[in-house]
């Protein structure tokens, strides 16, 4: 925090210039993992590809990172104690913290959208299930609370807001993987994809109405919606190969993600209102793991075209692509900042 002196009616007044990783910059920003420094570890960089910033520094893994709903914090995944726990960061990197404190293997963090708490997949009570805590760490609650396996919680925008639903995650049951919905609390749960096939990857939709994921039960994998409201199921990617998970954009119309039309991975597009699908991307390499950002007009996705995976930023409509990452990345870890109230 600085200050200067300035005056105001002949009295000198004390303005505070705020500065701080709270305050974002004038454009967007995406956290990425790469193992350019010989392991993994979290970066940040601006959508334009200036301004690279190596978040974490430490010689174990560091993967997973999770933006808090503000923009000012970082969950993410680590080894560094000699198990996987999950950690708290600020947005420059600062003040990292063990928020889970365990013995046991905890992985996919993700926030409550008042930024107030976290939920994550741990096997501390001899099984995986999704539990819930403060983002002080304490307030521990067992979500699922189910003998068999419970993994990759997600919450809804609208969780909290009145919405009966807060959190989604994949479960094991009656010998396959389904999609359940429940409160934050674990209480109210309900199968929504129902049926045999394996189904995964949930994403609520902005306004929490919607969820839509993966599913194997037309013989390929295919991106499905729910209506949450009446639990019927659309079929939006309509097509025959291979699909991966589906990103919302901001205005919850159209669903980005990676499918292979020509055998290789491109990124497609998929208008929920028409049902009309088009490929942004037409490259013979791999594109995939796409990205709105927080105003819908740009999408960040993964491309091998330049030898080795990195990270891109085109525009909405597939025009201008940019590479940002500025060297390799590992996995589909990519997230946009999100924009802090008035931004």
């Amino acid at each position: 925090m600085g200050a200067v002196m300035v005056t105001l009616s002949s009295l000198p007044v004390l303005v505070l210039l705020l500065t701080g990783p709270w305050l974002q910059p004038a454009q967007d920003q995406l956290v990425f993992v790469s193992a350019r420094d010989g392991n993994a570890e979290l970066y940040l960089v601006n959508q334009d590809g200036t301004g690279l910033k190596r978040l974490t520094n430490n010689p174990a893994e560091d993967t997973r990172p999770a933006w808090s709903p503000d923009g000012t914090r970082l969950a993410f995944v680590t080894d560094r104690d000699g198990n996987q726990e999950i950690y708290l960061m600020r947005a420059d990197g600062s003040g990292q913290t063990n928020l889970t404190r365990s013995p046991a293997f905890e992985d996919y963090p993700c926030w409550s959208p008042d930024g107030q708490s976290l939920a994550f997949a741990t096997d501390r009570d001899g099984n995986v299930e999704v539990y819930t805590c403060r983002a002080d760490g304490g307030g521990l609650v067992n979500a699922s609370r189910h003998p068999d396996w419970d993994t990759m919680p997600v919450w809804s925008p609208a969780g909290g807001a009145g919405s009966p639903w807060a959190l989604a995650f994949v479960a094991e049951r009656n010998e396959s993987q389904d999609i359940l919905v429940c409160a934050a609390d674990g209480s109210n749960v309900v199968d929504i994809s129902r049926h045999e096939a394996w189904d995964g990857d949930p994403r609520f939709s902005p306004d929490g109405r919607f969820l839509c994921f993966r599913t194997h039960r037309d013989g390929n994998i295919g991106v499905y919606v729910c209506d949450l409201a009446s639990k019927s199921l659309t079929n939006a990617s309509q097509n025959s190969v291979w699909n991966e998970e589906a990103d919302w954009s901001p205005d919850g119309k159209r669903l980005a993600y990676g499918s292979s039309p020509r055998g290789n991975r491109e990124v497609v597009v998929t208008d929920l209102g028409s049902r009309g699908s088009v490929a942004l991307t037409n490259n013979p390499a791999d594109d995939w793991g796409p990205r709105w950002s927080p105003d819908g007009g740009k999408i960040a996705f993964l491309s091998d075209r330049d030898g080795e995976v990195r990270l891109y930023v085109m525009k909405a409509d597939g025009s201008e692509v940019r590479e940002v990452s500025g060297g390799q990345v590992l996995g589909t870890f990519h997230a946009w900042r999100p924009r802090m109230a008035g931004r």
